[in-house]
């Protein structure tokens, strides 16, 4: 009798052991998720920056200029709605394609010819970064950069259904990856804490299949072996 008794004592702080132990695993799963992510956004930045230098891609600057400062905005969105690691993947977003905005001025190969649609295009991003400013809430805010980075995204899909020997595709296929990677990151089942990450899993998958499946063969011919 008495042994049950601390038998029945014990199992809740047994419990409570476990749940530690199991939520430490997760959060120590997370944090790797994110890392892994951030590594791998960096590697197709860099596979892109090489395509550059070699004269194997052309950028839109106007795109990647606008690349670089959402996902900041956003990461500091999420920064402020406590959402945790999973925005340091997003905050990488961002630091890659500063580097490739730099690299096309090293290697002379970006593209800033601007036309009517990029102009309608910086418009539209540069006003929901001006709403951001305004509003001030991390929610809105990661709405509004949601709709800034898809607007600024729109001239480099149209160039890559266009001209898709522009593009270097793996660094796409390779930053889709790291996308998917960094939304296993996401602890927390809010809208602040998934919202811009599954964007950027659908925009890197557009990318992807635009230039890898609507003209698999042709491409093969245009583009130079990966």
């Amino acid at each position: 009798m008495v042994s049950a008794r601390y038998a029945a004592l014990l199992r809740p702080s047994g419990c409570l052991l476990s749940s530690v132990a199991i939520g430490g695993t997760l959060r120590a799963m997370h944090i790797a998720f994110a890392i892994v992510g951030l590594a791998i956004n960096f590697v197709a930045c860099l596979s892109y920056v090489r395509a550059i230098l070699r004269s194997e891609a052309t950028p839109n600057r106007v795109t990647w200029f606008l690349w670089a400062i959402v996902p900041l905005i956003a990461g500091a969105a999420q920064w402020r709605a406590g959402v945790g690691i999973s925005t340091l993947v997003v905050l990488s977003v961002g630091a890659g394609p500063a580097c490739v905005v730099l690299a096309s001025f090293v290697g002379g190969m970006g593209s800033w010819r601007l036309g009517p649609f990029d102009y309608v295009c910086g418009a539209c991003s540069l006003a929901a970064l001006a709403l951001w400013a305004i509003t001030g809430d991390p929610v809105t805010a990661i709405v509004l950069s949601i709709l800034a980075d898809a607007a600024a995204a729109l001239p480099t899909i149209r160039k890559a259904w266009l001209q898709p020997a522009t593009e270097n595709r793996s660094a796409y296929l390779i930053a889709f990856v790291g996308m998917v990677v960094g939304i296993l990151s996401v602890r927390e089942a809010t809208f602040s804490a998934y919202a811009f990450n599954a964007y950027l899993v659908a925009a890197s998958a557009t990318l992807v299949l635009i230039l890898y499946l609507p003209r698999r063969r042709s491409l093969a011919g245009a583009l130079p072996a990966k």
